[in-house]
């Protein structure tokens, strides 16, 4: 078990600014790699699927990436309104409450699996909801399949990041990391039983990766949870403690994350939109914007990682009443964000084509991708920037600032810049990814903005 922050308290207030950022650092790599890798395993996931459901056929991609695009808002918005967990789990551990830590995972457990129900019923009406959103009849059919078999794993995913959030909040991720790990290799194992029907007969294409993806989603749900209704520290943090309060005692949890799923369901939201934008462009448009963003969401991993480690750091500092610490957390995380996103963005720009390549074989899609795919690096350092201030901010309980903000970054900048520059100045796919990139610079800049302004309060 990790040294409770409360032991820590008088040899933190005697160290100078360089002892403070070496020990933020220190921190944030222990936390943020386990993190890292974590988040990382959900894009894996979705990586293998696009990867394999690509080399079938680049129709079936396009039916996967449509069906995707409309399960993703409500997937990141749920994921959002239980990331409360997070929030009161690392608060309550830096001010050495460790007794509530386990009724915050209690509750939360009721509360995804309540919010992934809700995903199922609107999953159900997959195919109805892609006509309205313009997509053809064909690609409504089958991209509302994929929304609705996708929709049934839903709840397994809430209720591993149920689990995960709490064990983040308490210093110990790497036991949701080595459920990942386990998870994105019996996904691989089943897409290639699935996908092209290997001794099963028929092959499901697409439809085979959504089955294969639900299946290990709830893997992940009921093996994460075990472990923590097993751990030896059991008593300490009260996990199998009879809770009490009723439903008041779940009020700072729906108040958190209430804001953070708007926050986070509006900007799916958003690219929900450019996804829809990219089916008007058609199927190999459609098809390059998917993989490209599949990529691009593979390192916004690196940043969701190091942003959920800045917010357990904020939150600890900011739980023991430590305000300057908490600003020195959050401003190291962006520092860090910094320093990997750039790295990734030259990974992106030199080897465009090979990563393309990765996803399909058809020279065309593969000629449109490697532009797309080259265009992203720049996004990189502001897209993770602008997600690491917002988790900042959530981890001094400052949530509604951040949803405004970001809300008006996506929905008045964001969505509009893409439409037009995709559509007016005939940019095609590339235009989406410049509607993103100008919709995170100024979510950036006033995130920013905004924690420097409360580092002084």
């Amino acid at each position: 078990m990790n040294t409770p922050p409360s032991t820590q308290k008088t040899r933190i207030e005697t160290e100078g600014i360089s002892g403070r950022l070496r020990r933020h650092s220190t921190e944030l790599l222990r936390l943020a790699t386990p993190i890292v890798i974590s988040r990382s395993g959900f894009l894996f996931l979705v990586m293998a699927d696009t990867v394999m459901t690509g080399h079938f056929g680049a129709e079936e991609l396009a039916y996967l990436a449509i069906g995707l695009g409309l399960i993703m808002p409500m997937m990141i918005t749920s994921l959002g309104m239980i990331m409360g967990t997070l929030v009161l789990t690392a608060n309550s551990y830096g001010a050495g409450k460790f007794s509530e830590c386990g009724p915050v995972w209690r509750r939360s457990l009721g509360y995804a699996f309540t919010l992934g129900l809700i995903c199922i019923g609107i999953g159900y009406f997959g195919n109805e909801l892609l006509l309205l959103t313009g997509q053809t009849p064909d690609v409504s059919l089958h991209g509302g399949e994929i929304m609705w078999i996708v929709s049934l794993g839903l709840p397994g995913h809430l209720l591993f990041l149920s689990s995960a959030y709490f064990l983040e909040g308490v210093g110990r991720p790497s036991l949701a990391m080595i459920v990942m790990v386990v998870a994105n290799v019996l996904n691989v194992c089943l897409n290639w039983l699935l996908i092209d029907g290997q001794f099963l007969g028929e092959p499901m294409g697409a439809a085979g990766a959504a089955w294969a993806t639900t299946a290990t989603r709830w893997f992940m749900a009921i093996s994460l949870a075990i472990i923590v209704w097993n751990l030896r520290d059991r008593d300490t943090y009260a996990i199998r403690a009879p809770l009490s309060g009723g439903f008041r005692a779940w009020q700072e949890l729906r108040r958190i994350g209430y804001a953070i799923g708007l926050s986070v369901g509006v900007e799916s939201l958003a690219f929900a939109c450019l996804n829809a934008f990219a089916g008007w462009l058609g199927k190999m448009p459609l098809a390059a914007y998917g993989l490209t963003l599949n990529l691009m969401a593979l390192a916004f991993m690196l940043a969701i990682g190091i942003g959920s480690a800045t917010a357990v750091r904020v939150g600890i500092a900011f739980g023991r009443g430590d305000i300057p610490d908490a600003a020195l957390a959050g401003w190291t995380g962006l520092g860090a964000n910094t320093l990997v996103m750039c790295g990734a963005g030259v990974i992106a720009y030199f080897f465009n084509v090979p990563l393309a390549g990765i996803y399909t074989e058809e020279p065309a899609l593969l000629a449109e991708a490697a532009i797309t795919v080259a265009f992203i690096t720049w996004i990189f350092v502001p897209d993770g920037g602008q997600a690491v201030m917002a988790n900042a901010l959530r981890g001094r309980k400052d949530v509604w600032m951040p949803t405004i903000i970001q809300v008006a970054s996506f929905f008045g900048v964001m969505v509009p810049y893409g439409y037009v520059s995709a559509f007016v100045w005939e940019k095609g796919t590339v235009g989406l990814f410049e509607g993103i990139l100008a919709g995170c610079i100024v979510s950036l800049i006033a995130l920013s903005y905004r924690f420097h302004r409360l580092a002084k309060v």
